[in-house]
């Protein structure tokens, strides 16, 4: 077995280069491809999660004519505003 070793002492040094090739590889195409891909994703996630919660506030406000959000001890109502309407003073 010694002899072997001593004929190639090289075989360590190659294999520990293509270890680190697979591991610059894998790591390039994490960054290139599935990094954008999951991000990507997970934006396209968000849009909609906002386009969703947008959308029911409005329905929220055609249909029983305001909305209040709560934000801890603050309130916020929402009412559809008409500028052809006239106040009363």
């Amino acid at each position: 077995m010694n002899n072997m070793r001593e004929k190639n002492p090289y075989r360590m040094l190659f294999i520990l280069t293509l270890v680190v090739l697979l591991v610059l590889i894998v790591v390039v195409v994490y960054f290139f491809l599935a990094k954008p891909t999951i991000n990507g994703y997970i934006v396209e996630k968000q849009i909609e999660a906002r386009d969703i919660t947008l959308f029911a506030i409005l329905d929220q406000v055609q249909q029983q004519g305001y909305a209040q959000i709560t934000f801890g001890n603050q309130s916020l109502i929402l009412v559809p505003y008409n500028p052809q309407q006239k106040t009363t003073p």
